[in-house]
């Protein structure tokens, strides 16, 4: 990985968009320094699938993201996300954070536990999805738009986590509770 403090041309253009305010840039991305258009391509698919507007609550995003990350035992990611969505959460739901990063489904509301059955069945085996797993997200009130946003919620995670896992980026030593991507 280039570190921020030397890198030069596009990648700094780069790593000044995805960066943090404090000009720190996280690890998930600094894996991509090799490739600049490959952090770009990273970086926009994150936007869209947990930042940009829709349906989908960003609590409802980061619970997913959360337990996708789980599912495919992304420590790096799991960690980030159940921190970003602690944050997010209102403070009579903050323990699901937790609980989901370590297991634990039984605070979702049947809307999330719906998105999250699809995300684990949509992680796990991809091909056994089927149109009933479509019909039992639109019975839980969800659209045709925020079923789009949910698959590639799940699909954004499952990329993620590879290439983190695969790559093996670790954690950054920074406060988790000041992560401004997950906020």
């Amino acid at each position: 990985m280039i570190d921020e403090s030397i890198a030069s041309g596009a990648l700094a253009e780069l790593y000044k968009r995805v960066g943090n305010p404090d000009g720190t840039v996280d690890n998930v991305m600094k894996i991509h320094s090799l490739s600049p258009e490959s952090l770009k391509a990273h970086f926009d698919l994150y936007v869209v699938a947990l930042h940009r507007p829709s349906p989908l609550s960003r609590v409802e995003r980061e619970i997913v993201g959360t337990i996708v990350s789980r599912l495919n035992e992304c420590e790096y990611c799991r960690t980030h996300h159940a921190a970003g969505l602690k944050r997010l959460l209102p403070d009579d739901r903050k323990q699901l954070a937790d609980q989901l990063a370590a297991g634990d489904d039984t605070g979702l509301t049947p809307r999330e536990s719906a998105m999250a059955e699809y995300a684990s069945k949509l992680a796990r085996h991809p091909g056994g999805v089927r149109r009933d797993d479509v019909d039992e997200l639109r019975a839980a009130g969800l659209d045709d738009r925020s079923i789009l946003d949910l698959a590639q919620v799940v699909a954004y995670f499952c990329y993620a986590n590879r290439i983190v896992n695969g790559l093996g980026a670790e954690i950054e030593l920074f406060d988790l509770g000041q992560h401004p991507h997950t906020d």
